[in-house]
């Protein structure tokens, strides 16, 4: 790599990059909306539709009591639904509740608000080489885990 700083600089920005997501990338400038869990859930779903506890461990390569707690707190805050599949044969799969879909797309509005004060300064350009790279580096990540990630058509 002949990029300044190499891989080191690129694994530092990269933990930088995650504790400010982890962080909801600006908390200073606004309320939580939803916790971190519930977020990877309903994004999951929205995109991938009904899945069982199961198939949502496999997806996020986690341990099923440890996705069947966050579905649980999920589903007793109202965000998630039980919902009886056919294909599923006897497991429950689960969908957003219409409250969790809108706390969804309330809190990535509320995300998106916070990037636009970021990156104010910023070319389109620069956003949407930003996104590129960002997707590039994402779709990579699942081609190595072998878990791709749906996304709908932006």
């Amino acid at each position: 790599m002949t990029t300044p700083g190499g891989y080191e600089a690129l694994v530092y920005e990269q933990m930088l990059l995650t504790r400010y997501a982890l962080q909801n990338t600006a908390p200073q400038t606004r309320e939580v909306v939803l916790d971190r869990s519930a977020t990877v859930l309903l994004a999951r779903l929205e995109a991938s539709g009904p899945m069982s506890v199961g198939q949502l461990a496999e997806s996020f390569g986690l341990d099923v009591s440890t996705v069947h707690r966050q579905v649980a707190a999920a589903i007793k805050a109202g965000l998630i639904e039980r919902v009886q599949d056919a294909k599923a044969g006897v497991a429950r799969t689960h969908r957003p509740t219409p409250e969790g879909s809108r706390r969804l797309r309330d809190e990535f509005g509320e995300r998106a608000r916070s990037l636009e004060l970021i990156t104010s300064d910023w070319s389109d350009g620069e956003i949407s080489e930003f996104v590129r790279l960002l997707t590039k580096f994402n779709h990579d990540v699942e081609r190595i885990r072998g878990q791709q990630w749906p996304r709908r058509n932006r």
